[in-house]
């Protein structure tokens, strides 16, 4: 009964948040708005402890021997002020045109989306949580393509279907993860529609996938987006939307060069492998617009194990 309720006031709020935030837009310039994101970051910095903490010794162990302590409580920081403008930045998206959201989000690489489109087998934008993603569909969708996202849907009914409302009012068709069968089915149907599906696919965690090395280290890489575009012959295009100063822009790069001969348990290796490649190229141009929460190595620290642990206390002490 507590966790109902619970759930109930989480759902309330998020939708009074959305609304506010809307509302807010309108009547309010959006340099106050972002102003008063960044502040938030900044209290949120200091007192979510377990943000600093995760995202500290994720970015240590990824690049601990390039930055020194400085640098990477920044990064950190950055970070979680770059998420929170995001949130912003939907508020905004739900009230503006077509017209000025390509006016103000520039796009890059159009000719390697529409040379991937042109193959006839639908496209997976490979994307991760980097920069705005929330609005990778949204500013496909302005240019005119059919876009359809894969989420991870919230367990409350109510509240995902009050997500999906509001991906569909910027552009976004929602197609969730799970029952995963019928995920892969209704992603099936939008390749053979020749749309564009965006899969978020950096969430190295715990579970089934498959090894593969990571800013030296290893993680466990979904085999998802590998098996579909296998399984579909969908061409692998990376997407990203990132922050340029005050404002934002899409990159669309070229098609990854994906195995798809041999066996097909070597090949989806060899795709994941690439994919996680890219991935780690493009957080290492973007550090401070990555999630740093997402990764859960799988193996152990190489060298001084204490001395590590010493450097996270000092960084989020």
């Amino acid at each position: 009964m507590i966790v109902s309720y619970s759930k109930k006031i989480a759902y309330l709020g998020a939708r009074m948040g959305v609304e506010t935030g809307r509302l807010a837009v309108r009547f309010l310039p959006r340099r106050w708005l972002y102003r008063f994101s960044d502040a938030l970051a900044h209290f949120g910095f200091y007192f979510v402890r377990g943000f600093r903490q995760r995202a500290t010794k994720n970015l240590a162990v990824a690049l601990g021997d390039q930055l020194d302590e400085a640098e990477i409580r920044e990064i950190v920081r950055r970070s979680l002020q770059n998420f929170l403008r995001d949130c912003m930045e939907i508020a905004v998206a739900l009230v503006l045109p077509a017209e000025q959201l390509r006016s103000e989000i520039p796009l890059y690489g159009r000719a390697n989306l529409d040379a991937a489109l042109a193959k006839g087998n639908g496209v997976i934008a490979l994307s991760a949580h980097l920069g705005n993603f929330f609005l990778i569909g949204t500013r496909l969708a302005a240019e005119g393509y059919s876009t359809h996202v894969l989420v991870n849907q919230p367990r409350n009914g109510h509240f995902a279907r009050l997500m999906d409302h509001y991906r569909l009012q910027v552009g976004q068709k929602t197609i969730h993860a799970r029952p995963r069968q019928d995920a892969l089915r209704e992603l099936g149907e939008v390749l053979k529609r020749k749309a564009v599906a965006v899969l978020i696919a950096d969430e190295h965690r715990k579970g089934s996938g498959i090894h593969v090395p990571f800013f030296g280290r290893t993680v466990l890489a979904r085999r998802g987006p590998a098996t579909m575009a296998l399984r579909t012959g969908a061409a692998v295009v990376p997407v990203y939307l990132v922050r340029n100063g005050e404002t934002l822009k899409l990159i669309i790069e070229p098609e990854l060069a994906l195995v798809r001969t041999g066996k097909k348990q070597a090949a989806i290796r060899e795709n994941i492998l690439s994919m996680t490649q890219w991935l780690e190229r493009t957080v290492r141009t973007y550090p401070d617009q990555w999630n740093w929460m997402n990764i859960h190595w799988q193996d152990t620290p190489s060298g001084d194990v204490a001395a590590e642990k010493r450097q996270v206390q000092r960084l989020t002490s």
